[in-house]
């Protein structure tokens, strides 16, 4: 058990000098003619309490930190006066590394600032980063300014997170954002490892938030309330991954412009274009065909990959809207991608993926699972198609790819069904 009773100091009698002191500098006319000067120094082990780092960058104040100190099984028997001065000792110490860790890089290199191990460094600086996810999904879509500040009293209060811990939270993505908007071909994700030392998770998880922060892309529209935090950085990264250019950094300027221009040609190609459509329609309706079960119901094949009942009767014309429903799913998807490089779309994908794609299916009653296989055949068939009726057709298959593998994977995360509209389905989204 720690013994702070016995020690022989107090820790809160401990004065760091601020890092904007320029203490150590003086004149020599500014000295007294009977003074002496004396050089002392002091050395004493830094201690860093990781527990009360996690709780001083949360905002908790003393008397929530001293209470939450003496309930561990160490601390039993503790006096709360001698626990309390270790308490504001430890305060005071993070207060003077705030400064740093608002500079990580700094923080990492002058190694004289305090007597600790780069794993240790590294750590606190990781830790400082680290945010709430209920409070970055209250940043995004909003501008990094003065009017998003005086915000934060009412995320914290829709959040449970304390004012404090959401304003470390706010300065350090806009600290972030600053620091890396001037950079231009560079990949985001590395220009923050870089700069902030960061881990790659988080860097990521950094440059996606940026990513759609910047861009504006919207989260807030009524169809994408029920959506966590994590559906929409896992929407950033397929944005950023099959949309954008390999050394995309988080603006309009890195959509990719070859792509979109061999979607808008595609969509001239396999959906406007009848006889390539009903040929499509025809390939793809054979496929899904074959992968129905031949066996009885109730057998142990999987559901992820035996499309529903449903599915073969759209493709084969059976229902009300048949083809047409088709049609309009597939010129949706390629005229997402066609129009990205505009803002206003970039600015709306993900509501329209949802309201457009993922609705459409739903209404006719399909599953996650028969999007994506319908996606994955349109793509297998439209390369014959392509290939026959492009040359050098390469760049255009990949673009097809690209483009509707993209979709599939935003339509999958975003996909919902309503249990009050389409009876039993009550999925919200697939596991990933």
């Amino acid at each position: 058990m720690r013994d702070f009773a016995s020690a022989s100091f107090q820790l809160s009698n401990l004065r760091l000098p601020h890092p904007n002191l320029d203490f150590l500098r003086f004149n020599r006319h500014e000295e007294q003619a009977d003074d002496a000067n004396f050089t002392a120094i002091v050395s004493t082990p830094v201690v860093v309490d990781n527990m009360i780092f996690s709780e001083y960058i949360l905002g908790r104040p003393v008397h929530e930190v001293v209470a939450r100190m003496r309930s561990e099984p160490d601390m039993v028997g503790a006096q709360e006066s001698a626990v309390a001065e270790y308490v504001r000792g430890q305060l005071h110490l993070m207060q003077y590394l705030e400064y740093y860790m608002c500079r990580p890089r700094y923080f990492l290199e002058q190694r004289h600032l305090l007597p600790l191990g780069d794993k240790a460094r590294m750590g606190l600086v990781e830790q400082y980063y680290a945010f709430d996810e209920p409070v970055m999904l209250e940043f995004l879509s909003r501008k990094l300014n003065s009017r998003t500040r005086t915000y934060l009293p009412e995320v914290a209060t829709k959040t449970g997170i304390p004012v404090a811990s959401c304003k470390r939270q706010f300065e350090n993505i806009k600290r972030i954002a600053k620091q890396s908007e001037d950079e231009e071909g560079v990949p985001l994700v590395n220009e923050i490892m870089d700069r902030f030392a960061l881990s790659e998770p988080l860097a990521t998880h950094y440059a996606h938030i940026l990513f759609l922060n910047i861009n504006r892309v919207d989260t807030t529209k009524r169809c994408l309330a029920h959506f966590k935090f994590a559906d929409f950085d896992f929407c950033a990264s397929i944005l950023i991954q099959y949309w954008t250019t390999p050394t995309s950094t988080m603006t309009l300027d890195d959509i990719d412009q070859p792509l979109t221009q061999h979607a808008q040609q595609l969509k001239g190609l396999l959906v406007e274009n009848k006889a390539n459509f009903d040929c499509l329609c025809t390939a793809v309706r054979v496929h899904i065909s074959l992968l129905m079960p031949k066996t009885p119901s109730g057998s142990s094949a999987s559901t992820s990959t035996v499309p529903s009942s449903a599915l073969l009767a759209l493709l084969e014309n059976r229902t009300v809207r048949g083809s047409t429903q088709i049609r309009a799913i597939l010129r949706v998807s390629f005229s997402i991608v066609a129009d990205i490089g505009a803002s206003s779309t970039l600015r709306s994908v993900l509501g329209i993926i949802v309201e457009k794609i993922v609705d459409s299916f739903a209404s006719m009653g399909l599953r996650s699972e028969d999007m994506e296989l319908f996606y994955d055949s349109v793509i297998i068939h439209s390369i014959g198609i392509v290939t026959e009726q492009i040359p050098d057709s390469a760049p255009a298959i990949e673009a097809l790819s690209r483009t509707l593998t993209g979709t599939k994977l935003l339509g999958r995360r975003l996909f919902r069904q309503k249990s009050s509209i389409f009876g039993p389905l009550n999925k919200i989204r697939p596991a990933q």
